[in-house]
């Protein structure tokens, strides 16, 4: 633990951060419940419904995240973020949600292009 203080979230920055982190969870989520659908018996789903989310949080933990070991400068870290949310709006649709997929694939980006220019990370 660091002795630092909390930055304290505020006006539209706050706003922003929050939804993104949220939009986060529903990605996680998204491919958690896309990974239920795709395997091929109980064993294969329950595999990909944990295996689907862990690479994308350690993609998102390695390259994209404040405090990643090897954060992506811009407009890479945007792209690789892109892609995670398009190809989730993608799996998502491919399992028969496709309203879902469009919706969190739409709002993940517009939430991390909105990132870029109110709540700069650094």
């Amino acid at each position: 633990m660091t002795s630092e203080p909390t930055p304290r979230l505020s006006g539209i920055a706050g706003v922003v951060l929050t939804v993104r982190f949220l939009t986060e969870l529903a990605l996680l989520g998204g491919l958690a419940l896309a990974g239920t659908q795709l395997g091929g018996g109980l064993a294969l789903a329950i595999v990909d419904a944990i295996l689907l989310p862990v690479v994308a949080a350690a993609i998102w933990g390695l390259f994209i995240a404040p405090r990643a070991p090897r954060r992506l400068p811009e407009p890479a870290r945007f792209l690789v973020e892109f892609a995670l949310f398009a190809a989730t709006g993608v799996v998502l649709a491919l399992v028969g949600w496709v309203v879902a997929g469009i919706v969190l694939a739409v709002a993940g980006i517009g939430v991390a292009a909105l990132t870029r220019r109110f709540a700069k990370d650094g």
